[in-house]
């Protein structure tokens, strides 16, 4: 929890009207001040991460190089677990600084993911992958690992879709208590679908430098732009962050209307370890399944890579 606060805030700084007086008690500067004000007003904000980001960058290519020589491989999760410029890169003190302040409590990395090339991934909201309670407490880092072309399939979002209602698998039509993964192609995807068509939100594109963070928040609909060059690279890593004190699930096969949360057991990419989901201080009970996943995780330090389909 952030110096001089006696509990950490349910609702994250950044969406009330508490910000400025954080910004204010910490004796936030400009920059500092800019991002915390686009994150809550748009949905995302960008932060520089200084003049180490850029040699950490070349670092993190040349570490996770060999696991794109199979031109298969889409994608690396967990390359902090090998990659020691990967690790610093999403444990930078800069990004752990603004986040400590503008989320109010005290930020970990959980998860790191490793790109070559554009995922030109369709839109969604990492709300229905990762979220917390209480809601919000969860976050996404995208860095650019290299100057960002927007004929290389850029990240696409929609600034402002982060005020809009948190779309659930029950809200998305879903009617029985046990979603499946499957459910998400088939009900949520076409439902957040019409759901930005209808807001008439348009969509921006994030052409930012080498070293450079992109962080947005939790419920910000964000995808893959498409890859118009031949040959083009974006070479970026994304980090997903939680927050501690919270209780940590998986939405797209949770029921939360019903308070059935998929509970899991995020690493921690600062220790190696883990952070336990908690409930008012104390420990909230894990899946087996996600308990038995997170110590393998640890004991094998493996990443692992993704395959494009077909």
């Amino acid at each position: 929890m952030p110096a001089g606060r006696s509990s950490p805030p349910e609702v994250p700084l950044v969406e009330t009207d508490r910000l400025e007086t954080e910004l204010d008690r910490v004796g936030a500067n400009a920059e500092t001040r800019a991002f915390a004000r686009s994150l809550r007003d748009k949905g995302y904000g960008v932060l520089d991460l200084g003049p180490d980001g850029p040699g950490l960058c070349d670092q993190a290519v040349e570490q996770t190089r060999t696991w794109f020589d199979d031109s298969s491989v889409q994608r690396v999760q967990d390359a902090w677990r090998r990659s020691p410029a990967v690790k610093a890169l999403a444990t930078h003190p800069r990004v752990l600084a603004a986040l400590r302040t503008v989320y109010g409590r005290e930020p970990f990395p959980f998860q790191t993911l490793s790109f070559q090339v554009g995922t030109e991934q369709p839109k969604h909201s990492d709300a229905i992958h990762f979220h917390s309670d209480p809601p919000l407490f969860m976050c996404g880092v995208w860095i650019a690992l290299e100057d960002v072309a927007l004929d290389a399939g850029a990240l696409v979002y929609w600034p402002g879709s982060h005020k809009l209602p948190i779309l659930t698998m029950r809200g998305a039509g879903l009617n029985r208590p046990d979603p499946e993964p499957a459910d998400h192609d088939r009900l949520y995807q076409p439902a957040l679908d019409a759901r930005i068509a209808a807001s008439g939100i348009a969509p921006e594109h994030a052409v930012v430098r080498k070293g450079q963070a992109f962080v947005w928040a939790a419920n910000l609909v964000h995808g893959g732009s498409p890859i118009t060059r031949e040959g083009a690279t974006r070479r970026s890593l994304v980090v997903h962050f939680y927050f501690e004190g919270c209780v940590y699930y998986t939405p797209m096969i949770s029921d939360p209307e019903a308070g059935r949360l998929a509970v899991r057991l995020p690493a921690d990419v600062r220790t190696g370890g883990w952070v336990w989901p908690r409930r008012q201080g104390r420990r909230v009970g894990v899946r087996p399944g996600f308990f038995a996943e997170a110590v393998l995780r640890r004991v094998l330090r493996r990443p692992v890579a993704s395959r494009r389909r077909g």
